[in-house]
């Protein structure tokens, strides 16, 4: 059920869940670039409405979260060069255009594995293998005298 990890890692070091590989690059990807689900839905939105240019008060509204929060997502995309930003008069418009087709691509598989196996997203994002979590809890284990 869902989209566990067998908290298994294929040889070329990707990511094997229960309901198949998730490939290294991407995994990575992931793990490195998205801090929240907030961003990937930022990130899908602008991607999916290529052509569109979006203020950070639009997106605020399409995807029902807070402006601040919005505005910092699309600067942090902006940063890494995930989407591009475009001065105007009244303050800047976001449009998708990563800096390189390899971006690019993936972002579109993450787009994919996120439609398609949401939880195996959410886990890369928010979860911690369970040696992490292990040694975490462990230094704050009291000893027996």
């Amino acid at each position: 059920m869902g989209d566990q990890q067998d908290r298994g890692s294929k040889p070329d070091g990707g990511l094997r869940t229960s309901s198949g590989p998730i490939p290294t690059k991407l995994v990575q990807f992931i793990q490195e670039h998205v801090s929240s689900l907030e961003q990937l839905e930022v990130m899908f939105l602008l991607r999916d409405t290529a052509a569109r240019e979006w203020r950070a008060e639009e997106v605020s509204r399409e995807l029902g979260s807070s402006l601040m929060s919005i505005g910092r997502r699309l600067e942090h995309l902006a940063e890494a060069r995930f989407v591009k930003v475009r001065p105007t008069e009244r303050g800047p418009v976001y449009q998708h255009g990563p800096e390189s087709e390899e971006i690019a691509a993936l972002i579109d598989a993450a787009a994919k594995l996120y439609k398609e196996r949401r939880l195996a997203v959410i886990d890369l994002v928010y979860g911690r293998p369970e040696s992490d979590l292990r040694a975490f809890s462990d230094a704050f284990m009291l000893k027996k005298k």
